[in-house]
């Protein structure tokens, strides 16, 4: 019997009987047996409590009360064109794809057809669905929701020594019909050996609705593979958005995953790592700015199970009034994991005694020849160095903008492309260009 550290909400499952024959392949007997058994799956273990220690910072209790059915489809160009253009980066080179309200937009995607890649868009290869619903060992109950209910998604497989030599632009709207409704999307990439891909994503949608984005990953690296995900989270001020990453690293394989938390009224990004091969390296790094009731949760796990690897962690989180945030960052060292590197670097900078962050670093080490670290900070500005600015001619608004830009661009210094690591910038000023409290 599953120990009861989960919530219950019942109508969730009579909602996936009333909405099961609309879903993308309800006509293939395969995919809707796969659906109904991650529901059960789900139903059988129920929503994560404040009990479950993964949980302890952000509470789904609204969960067991609220319902969200699966979004609609919209054809509200108007909407659809103003929410594109905020998202889409114009200056960056290369094929966009874009999924709105959980369901692929052709007419503004460009689908990418580089020699040695393989795009499919879930709805439009049931062999490709069926793959992404196939049930996971171990998968958490929301992953199950996920796989019970999603809409859409991609599959990406570069093929072995294939350098993509542009990045690929996936966008995620989620529009004004999407009220209490659930955006499920899920994506498997492969990337074969000696392959190198650079892959940037973004979500963003309407700002007066209250709608659950939820995205599930699976990226697995060959041999000596080079793959950089990076990720905007620009959601509507009362959304729910959830991300969840599984990557597998293998020997001399490098990941990265750089995000920008801005948006959303709960925002939790879950990325869960695992060495493969040996001598490979996985980069996690980002940054989380909240005020006004909004709650940023990053959980990291890394499982160093093979010898010679490498991992870094490095986040930085800025809250204003109102705000709040949690860092949990598991490193998990096994006995044979020998000559492991692990850093964890965690940092918050508190613009208001009426902001709160939580930071949890973990190790967990079973072998005796390594080199592991990790620190945590909380702390204001520094009143000497705001005196400074002030004392130079610059405003209060100005001198702390100023101060804060400096110390989230840490997150983003590695970004070797000029364009990209300015759009992270810039997101960054934009949120900072609101005035900050005193």
């Amino acid at each position: 019997m599953t120990l009861k550290l989960y919530l219950d909400n019942p109508e969730i499952g009579s909602g996936f009987d009333a909405v099961k024959a609309s879903l993308p392949g309800a006509d293939q007997a395969d995919l809707n047996q796969l659906r109904g058994d991650a529901m059960t799956q789900f139903l059988d273990c129920g929503i994560p409590g404040p009990k479950v220690e993964e949980w302890k910072y952000t509470s789904l209790n609204f969960l067991a009360k609220e319902n969200y059915a699966p979004a609609l489809r919209n054809d509200d160009q108007d909407e659809i064109k103003s929410l594109f253009q905020r998202a889409y980066m114009e200056n960056i080179a290369g094929p966009v794809v874009v999924f709105i309200n959980g369901y692929i937009n052709r007419e503004l995607s460009s689908y990418p057809d580089e020699k040695g890649l393989s795009f499919t868009v879930l709805s439009e290869n049931t062999e490709a669905f069926r793959a992404a619903l196939e049930t996971k060992e171990g998968a958490s109950a929301l992953n199950n929701l996920n796989r019970a209910l999603a809409t859409d998604g991609y599959h990406i497989d570069i093929s072995a020594g294939t350098h993509l030599k542009q990045p690929l632009q996936i966008i995620h709207i989620a529009t004004s019909a999407t009220d209490m409704r659930s955006l499920r999307t899920r994506t498997n990439i492969m990337a074969g050996a000696n392959c190198k891909a650079e892959i940037i994503e973004t979500f963003i949608g309407a700002e007066g609705e209250r709608y659950w984005g939820h995205m599930i990953s699976d990226v697995k690296l060959d041999e000596d593979a080079d793959v950089t995900i990076y990720q905007f989270q620009l959601q509507g001020k009362q959304a729910i958005h959830m991300m969840e990453l599984h990557a597998s690293v293998s020997d001399r394989a490098t990941f990265t995953h750089t995000s920008l938390q801005l948006g959303a009224e709960i925002s939790r990004t879950e990325l869960i790592n695992s060495f493969t091969g040996e001598y490979a390296q996985i980069n996690l790094r980002g940054a989380y700015l909240g005020r006004v009731k909004q709650s940023h949760d990053i959980f990291t796990r890394i499982n160093h199970d093979m010898p010679n690897c490498q991992s870094d962690q490095l986040y930085r989180g800025v809250l204003d009034e109102g705000g709040k945030s949690a860092f949990q960052g598991k490193v998990v060292v096994a006995r044979d994991a020998q000559k492991t590197n692990a850093d964890q670097s965690n940092k918050n900078l508190l613009l208001s005694r009426k902001a709160e962050a939580n930071s949890k670093p973990e190790l967990l080490i079973y072998a005796d020849d390594v080199k592991c670290s990790h620190g945590a900070t909380v702390g204001e500005l520094d009143a000497d160095q705001l005196f400074y600015l002030r004392s130079r001619g610059m405003d209060e608004v100005a001198a702390k903008g100023l101060l804060v830009a400096a110390f989230v661009s840490e997150v983003f210094d590695n970004i070797a492309d000029e364009t990209l690591r300015t759009s992270f910038r810039e997101k960054t000023g934009d949120w900072l260009s609101h005035e900050v409290t005193a």
